[in-house]
């Protein structure tokens, strides 16, 4: 069984996308549409593997606003006008069959910024994710949707590294992905230590957001961790907005996960249910 103690560096990189293609790094675990866009314009990065196949916002708005329709005409807080939080207000917008210029997309800040200028007025919803949710459903803010309950995918969470570092190093990525593969198992397995994970990322020890973030997060993540290609093509989609050379493109075309399928055929992850 693969320890745990794996000797892995994560380190916060300004630039990650430039940091994987230049080598100093050589995972990056995150939503893949800024390395999707660089790989587009040359880059040798791939996604090895997708742990979070579904949204994990949720879309929430200031008191006053009940329904999808009360929203026409009104102000949405994201970081960015592209980017992670205009695909989910584009999800969302296109569940409610409501058009996206129904509603204006305003820079906004991170969740803290936006759940700040959402309980002081300044916009009229954004979306939220981890803490920030159950903070506004605590302050009385009216949750709309929670993106995790569609049938959609999308790749919140995945994993990348580059073809050349797969080739030349197939070791090291396999023993990467036995070792997220056996602690996705263990956060699924063990609540107790799940929530303990929990509370340092979401930097709180309240047992209620913590019991309400586990419950919402584990049934969702994938294990295996195989990248579901509706979602990534969702990306690609999304950026062929915006840029010609992604017209066309196809999810496969940005995805290796062949390490992940050996590791799945051998019989990794059905192991790691036996030893626990």
């Amino acid at each position: 069984m693969v320890s745990l103690s794996r000797r892995y560096f994560f380190v916060a990189a300004l630039n990650p996308t430039h940091a994987l293609s230049s080598n100093e790094i050589q995972f990056d675990v995150v939503s893949p549409q800024p390395h999707i866009a660089a790989n587009l314009s040359g880059a040798d990065i791939v996604i090895i593997g997708t742990y979070f196949n579904k949204h994990t916002y949720s879309f929430v708005a200031r008191p006053g606003i009940r329904s999808p329709q009360d929203l026409r005409g009104k102000k949405v807080g994201v970081l960015s006008v592209v980017g992670l939080n205009q695909i989910v207000v584009a999800a969302t917008l296109r569940h409610w069959a409501m058009d996206d210029r129904s509603v204006t997309l305003v820079r906004t800040g991170g969740s803290r910024d936006r759940f700040a200028a959402l309980q002081n007025g300044l916009i009229d919803a954004t979306v939220l994710t981890g803490a920030f949710v159950e903070r506004a459903k605590a302050a009385g803010l009216p949750v709309l949707l929670d993106l995790g309950d569609l049938e959609d995918a999308f790749p919140t969470v995945s994993m990348m590294t580059t073809r050349s570092f797969q080739s030349s190093k197939r070791f090291v990525v396999r023993s990467f992905l036995q070792g997220l593969g056996e602690a996705i198992y263990v956060f699924k397995d063990d609540p107790v230590l799940g929530k303990k994970t929990l509370s340092k990322w979401m930097r709180t020890q309240d047992t209620v957001l913590l019991d309400s973030a586990y419950k919402s997060y584990a049934p969702k993540i994938s294990l295996p961790p195989y990248s579901q290609v509706a979602g990534i093509q969702l990306v690609v989609d999304d950026l062929a907005n915006t840029r010609p050379d992604a017209k066309g493109k196809k999810a496969q075309e940005f995805v290796d996960e062949e390490i992940l399928r050996e590791l799945d055929k051998e019989g990794f992850f059905q192991r790691l249910q036996k030893t626990r």
